[in-house]
């Protein structure tokens, strides 16, 4: 006898999740990767899980734990990187290199893609002598990879070889086959102590995106004035902050104490940091030499064994579990759609075709409603769009006159310093103050922009939620079929993979001739035209760079509201077609293909089966 969903609908519907919460298995990749494999093998009307799996399993794998490393020339930033990573990869110099970050991720092979501030392409490079795995590297070709890799990255980050970045690169990425690199992705910043404000402004706005950032000093020369400056800036930019003192394989024990000590007093004193603050003690340069020779005790005696495994493993694994559990909440939620349109087909082919018809008709009504309700929730949408767009213009407005009276200010003091080339030196004056300005501002009205965002957002992520939550629940209770309700909400979270923004802002005076006669002029009265014209070339600039900050922070946010906009719409068609599409659909082709309906329904059955095997994976009964 043909087995009926009928008898299933009569038995109580399963706990909620809130009273049984799931259970995100271990395997959660290979769980995502083997059903989406079969998913892709079920026809067109199932492709959409594949693509979803796929895109939640993409994501999994990108959202490593962020970790920045800061460090001034000469404090073995390179090298501290480098013996984490086990190989002698960055370049390390005695002068600066660019000011230009390098993203170094876990990859099976070695590569090195090159980002660029304008619209070329990426620049890939592929390391032909390396294609190896961590498991299976061969010492010669090793090597070999190492250095191949290192010659090119001179290439774009070193100043020899790219002065001032005129390459215009924005930024490096480099993957590695390195253990370390499967939990955390480390990144290489510029900013302390670079000659150009606006790069140290660039690292600033980019450390709240990254998870955690660790500084690093060394005993000699004890921690400098820019160090001190920059760290008072950062220590509220970054979620967790930590400490390396460096190069202690130089000092005595009493010295490493002395140092450490001294260390922790200036933290607190000119910082605020707790004292307690643990600062990790290490030689980079010892530890790089144990990685190379593989020397465990050597390991131990760096002290990198203590950061790897504090830093690293701890931290990294706890935010990999958080986003296991998010990512894993959202496959439980994919496999419980799969379900829900099984079952709907299965009905669509088990019950009478008059019935099936009557209650299609009732549910198309149900679709016209949510059609509705999705207007309605647009209209809100842009309601808020244009609330946060009034709260960046205002921001934008009020600082005109503060910034004209600065740069004026600024121009004054620097004519007056230079009686013999007035306006030149107010030129450079307010072109050096300009970049690091904007640059500051920018990131100041971002992180307002994403605050307002994230507020307004979120609520309409609930309203979403709920509607689409209608649309699930209706078709379950329409055609009498057991249901899972999804796993948590679909709220909004601005949730950004960290990545480097290089602004050109402008900052060169229009060409100015004085002519001959000012020159006999009576000196104050020629300052006074001069100052005039500084006023005047101030006023241009001022309102050509603030335009540039509102046109790009408006952008942002049309950018952000426009993709929510598009996700809420493909989220609630997803769901329509996976509920009132799969019905249509399934009778469509009973009343085209009849003779098919007991071989659909056996496979249909086996389908059922399979993803009630796989939603007990994560401690729910199909």
């Amino acid at each position: 006898m043909r087995r009926s969903l009928m008898a299933e609908s009569s038995t109580p519907p399963p706990p909620s999740p809130e009273q049984t919460p799931i259970v995100v298995p271990e395997n959660l990749v290979t769980v995502l990767r083997t059903e989406r494999h079969r998913f892709e093998t079920m026809g067109a009307r199932y492709a959409v899980h594949a693509s979803r799996l796929a895109e939640l399993e993409k994501r999994l794998m990108e959202g490593r734990f962020h970790l920045a490393v800061l460090g001034q020339v000469k404090r073995g930033k390179s090298t501290l990187l480098n013996a984490l990573l086990g190989e002698d990869i960055l370049p390390s110099a005695v002068v600066p290199l660019t000011a230009i970050p390098t993203f170094i991720r876990y990859g099976a092979e070695r590569t090195l893609r090159v980002r660029y501030n304008d619209s070329r392409p990426d620049t890939v490079v592929e390391d032909e002598l390396m294609q190896c795995s961590e498991d299976k590297i061969q010492p010669a070709s090793h090597h070999s990879g190492i250095r191949w890799l290192q010659e090119h990255l001179t290439l774009y980050v070193t100043e020899e070889e790219n002065p001032e970045n005129q390459k215009g690169v924005r930024e490096v990425e480099i993957t590695l086959p390195a253990p370390i690199l499967r939990d955390v992705v480390l990144i290489d910043t510029p900013g302390i102590g670079s000659v150009y404000r606006h790069n140290t402004e660039g690292t600033l706005n980019f450390l709240p995106q990254c998870d955690a950032a660790l500084f690093l000093v060394s005993a000699d020369p004890p921690i400098t004035e820019v160090e001190v400056a920059f760290l008072r800036e950062i220590k509220d930019r970054v979620a967790r902050l930590f400490f390396v003192l460096n190069k202690v394989d130089y000092l005595t024990g009493d010295e490493k104490e002395t140092a450490l000590a001294f260390f922790r007093t200036v933290l607190n004193s000119v910082a605020s940091i707790d004292p307690g603050q643990h600062i990790f003690a290490v030689s980079a340069k010892k530890g790089l030499l144990a990685k190379e020779a593989n020397d465990t005790r050597l390991w131990d005696e760096s002290g990198l064994q203590e950061v790897s495994d504090h830093l690293i493993l701890f931290l990294a694994s706890e935010k990999n579990r958080v986003l296991r559990e998010a990512i894993g909440k959202k496959v439980f939620n994919v496999f419980c759609d799969a379900e829900l349109q099984t079952h709907l087909n299965i009905r669509a082919l088990e019950l009478p075709l008059s019935e099936l018809e009557s209650r299609l008709s009732l549910f198309d009504k149900k679709i016209a409603e949510v059609e509705q309700q999705r207007l309605h929730a647009q209209d809100i949408l842009l309601g808020d769009r244009k609330r946060v767009y009034d709260t960046i213009e205002m921001y934008v407005k009020d600082l005109r006159i503060p910034l004209k009276d600065r740069l004026s200010k600024i121009a004054e003091d620097a004519m007056a310093a230079s009686p013999h080339t007035p306006e030149k030196a107010a030129q450079d004056a307010v072109a050096g103050t300009i970049p690091g300005w904007f640059e500051h501002e920018l990131g100041s009205i971002t992180a307002m922009a994403d605050r307002e965002m994230t507020v307004r957002l979120r609520e309409q992520g609930k309203r979403a939620e709920t509607l689409i939550e209608s649309v699930r629940k209706g078709a379950a209770e329409l055609f009498e079929i057991p249901y899972h309700a999804p796993s948590g909400e679909e709220v909004y979270h601005l949730v950004r993979k960290p990545y480097w923004v290089d602004h050109e802002w402008e900052s060169t005076f229009s060409p100015v001739s004085s002519a001959m006669m000012e020159r006999l002029l009576p000196g104050p009265l020629r300052q006074s035209r001069a100052k005039n014209r500084m006023k005047h070339q101030i006023d241009i600039l001022v309102m050509r760079n603030l335009e540039n900050l509102r046109y790009e922070t408006l952008q942002s946010i049309d950018a952000a509201f426009l993709q929510y906009s598009s996700t809420l719409d493909a989220n609630l068609r997803l769901t329509i077609d996976a509920t009132h599409g799969a019905v249509r659909a399934a009778m469509e082709r009973r009343k085209e293909h009849a003779g098919e309906t007991a071989e659909r329904l056996a496979r249909l059955y086996q389908v059922a089966g399979e993803l009630r095997e796989v939603l007990q994976l994560f401690g729910k009964a199909g």
